[in-house]
């Protein structure tokens, strides 16, 4: 019967590596709210950011209705998945960011 029981150093490792795991996760999610929020600057990713948005459906209403009348729900679930990627970027945004982003001027 083998032992399963990890050694002190061996959790210590996992927590390090845990800890550098976050650490990392942090790092690239503050390069990301910094890359979003040069839109006041950048035209690029001004367009960028209005193309995922067009993409994602956000300015659209989700609920998908048949011919009949009926909601189809397969298809409301996909259109609500895929403007949840516009809205992860949107908790990045800044409140300057969203208004240029997001106003109907192009």
């Amino acid at each position: 019967m083998a032992d399963t029981a990890k050694t002190p150093e061996m959790l210590a490792k996992e927590a390090a590596e845990k800890e550098q795991a976050k650490a990392a996760r942090e790092k690239f999610l503050n390069e990301v709210k910094t890359a979003i929020n040069s839109a006041p600057d950048n035209p690029n990713v001004r367009v960028v950011l209005r193309y995922v948005m067009g993409l994602s459906g956000f300015m659209l209403n989700p609920v998908a209705v048949g011919s009949n009348g009926d909601i189809m729900v397969s298809s409301t679930v996909y259109n609500a998945g895929r403007e949840s990627v516009y809205h992860d970027l949107r908790k990045a945004m800044s409140a300057e960011t969203k208004n240029i982003v997001e106003r109907s001027e192009a």
